[in-house]
């Protein structure tokens, strides 16, 4: 009898080895599929903490409370795969926004391109007309009182130093919001489609 219970309890901790390592195994697989698509990056990093402890009272309360046979793990395991796998082909599904391949448009006077990190505008940078160099900024009619002219120049140094554009009202960071807010403006009344189909 005693020998019984010995090999009851050694195949007891046998299966709770394999059950660890299928959840494991099952939770780096579904991690790493998502990590490597563009779209569910952003969304892996920062939800990645909240998967673990999830994952972890799961494993808790499945081990602690009952004990289940391997099979039933592996059919949970594959049904959560499937799962995984569904949410996949419908997330590919979903196209993005038209409005994040807007991404240059000339405004104020100048070329403008900038990126999209998570429906946010970002790097935006200013960029001569003419040559199409990057222009460099002089907003020093801001810090001085012997003018009543606040304003930001956007000025090309491939172009013997010409002012290429000045916008009105503020420095550097005023234009940049400036050119932020006409882009917004665009994407609001879809005038930006009217660029987007051009190039």
């Amino acid at each position: 009898m005693r020998k019984f219970n010995l090999q009851k309890g050694i195949q007891i901790e046998n299966s709770k080895i394999k059950i660890t390592i299928v959840v494991i195994a099952s939770l780096i697989l579904g991690i790493g599929i998502l990590f490597f698509i563009p779209q569910t990056h952003d969304y892996i990093v920062s939800s990645f903490f909240q998967i673990l402890f999830g994952a972890i009272w799961t494993y808790e309360a499945l081990l602690t409370s009952y004990n289940i046979p391997l099979w039933t793990l592996l059919v949970i395991s594959i049904l959560g795969l499937i799962t995984v796998i569904r949410f996949l082909i419908n997330f590919q599904n979903n196209d993005k926004p038209e409005y994040l391949s807007y991404k240059e448009d000339f405004i104020y006077g100048a070329n403008w391109r900038w990126k999209w990190s998570r429906n946010e505008i970002s790097n935006i940078q200013c960029y001569c007309p003419k040559c199409d160099s990057l222009l460099v900024y002089d907003d020093s009619s801001c810090s001085t009182r012997y003018t009543d002219v606040v304003k930001t120049d956007f000025i090309c140094e491939n172009c013997k130093s010409q002012i290429i554009t000045s916008i009105h009202g503020g420095n550097n960071t005023y234009a940049i919001n400036a050119v932020k807010r006409e882009i917004q403006r665009r994407i609001r009344t879809n005038e930006y489609k009217i660029n987007l189909h051009k190039s």
